[in-house]
């Protein structure tokens, strides 16, 4: 009987942490890219996250309009968690990626942080907005790899 119990926690757990890495609605490039994303973000890795933001990102409904701009934004987030506390992000796939044209590629989300110390998660809340976000994401023509073009707030 306790051995059940054990095996469907183990099940439930791991159903739930496969959920966080393979987001639904995503494969190849883009998941390879969220996966990215969710390493830079969760280890607190600014250089990294620098990386997947272009050089030409932009926005016109959140107050980090440009690149210096957001990875500002993610510098204070990191700086302000104590060092035994890790964030931990989820992505929420909202609307399936659709091709702009052969360099761009548009999807909602609704990105989640949680807030873990210690192994306990003490809070999860919406990562830049509580609301979906409609991310653009371009191709580089020589690497192929993607980079955040563009995120706007979606009510």
């Amino acid at each position: 009987m306790f051995f059940e119990v054990f095996k469907e926690g183990i099940f439930v757990f791991r159903e739930l942490h496969e959920a966080r890495w393979q987001p639904f609605g995503l494969e190849g490039d883009l998941l390879l890219f969220f996966r990215n994303l969710k390493k830079s973000i969760d280890s607190k890795d600014i250089n990294r996250i620098k990386k997947l933001i272009s050089d030409n990102y932009y926005s016109k409904t959140y107050s980090n309009t440009n690149k210096f701009q957001l990875l500002s934004y993610f510098q204070y987030i990191f700086k302000t968690l104590p060092f035994f506390v890790n964030p931990s992000l989820e992505v929420e796939v909202c609307k399936a990626p659709e091709s702009k044209n052969q360099q761009e590629v548009f999807l909602v989300i609704k990105p989640i942080l949680n807030v873990h110390a210690l192994g306990i998660n003490f809070g999860s809340q919406g990562f830049g907005t509580s609301n979906r976000m409609g991310v653009l994401l371009e191709r580089d023509k020589n690497s192929g790899l993607f980079s955040i073009l563009n995120m706007e707030d979606i009510p």
